[in-house]
């Protein structure tokens, strides 16, 4: 053997091996990963067998990287239904005093759940949600800002907290609509009658024509509300289409 040759040998042993390490060490770990896979899988069971969970496709969304996922609010059990049709977790933004509860309130720290006060100025929970976003998480966010307990038949207007952060972060915009759910604005009916729910995705809302510095204009966060109840109200309109044998 050359000594040329055996030089280049004794070169790819000792710095080959680093850049396979470096290699696996950068290598992004799934967001849903450990003893969350199993929660995730015990949801998805949970709502494929109790609430025959269907979906029209995987969730459009981003690999990797911020997004805000928005959906109509029917009932409690629709944080479940989203995050059984996403591949990403979907750290929510809910009421502080169920977050609170001590029943779950180790899991919405898990999974990163935001902490919201019910009465409109909290301003910790926007900083945290457009931390999250910056952090490249997804947000999913109810622009109705409540349960409407009607199944998805019918729509509240949109509130302007969920338009002033989809223009601060400059996120891609993605639209659910929930249908078919449990008629019921109580958490523990929603989740002990039976359904038949469907969860369907539309494509991004454009929103480009809005730069970050307009976030606080009113007249911009109601033509992003206009947007994404429009966006919503064709998602029901094919939902309509699919029936309704729930």
């Amino acid at each position: 053997m050359s000594a040329w040759l055996l030089l280049t040998l004794m070169i790819l042993v000792l710095v080959l091996p680093r850049y396979v390490v470096g290699a696996a060490s950068t290598r992004r770990r799934p967001e849903i990963h450990g003893f969350l896979r199993v929660v995730a899988a015990l949801n998805t069971v949970y709502c494929r067998l109790w609430h025959r969970f269907e979906q029209d496709g995987p969730a459009p969304l981003p690999a990797a990287g911020s997004a805000i996922l928005i959906s109509n609010h029917t009932c409690g059990v629709d944080h479940m239904l989203l995050q059984a049709s996403c591949r990403r977790l979907l750290g929510f933004m809910i009421a502080r005093e169920y977050y609170n509860k001590k029943s779950i309130h180790w899991i919405c720290r898990y999974i990163g759940c935001i902490p919201v006060d019910r009465d409109g100025r909290d301003f910790s929970a926007t900083r945290a949600a457009l931390r999250a976003l910056s952090q490249g998480r997804v947000l999913p966010i109810f622009p109705e800002g409540r349960i409407v307990p009607e199944s998805g038949r019918r729509l509240d207007p949109m509130k302007p907290g969920a338009a002033y952060l989809a223009i601060r972060a400059q996120a891609p915009v993605i639209p659910a609509f929930i249908w078919g759910t449990p008629p019921t604005n109580e958490i523990i009916p929603s989740l002990k009658t039976a359904s038949h729910a469907r969860v369907i995705f539309g494509p991004p809302i454009d929103l480009s024509d809005f730069p970050a510095h307009q976030a606080g204009d009113k007249k911009a966060q109601a033509e992003v509300c206009r947007r994404f109840e429009k966006a919503l109200l064709a998602l029901r309109d094919r939902s309509i289409g699919l029936g309704d044998d729930s």
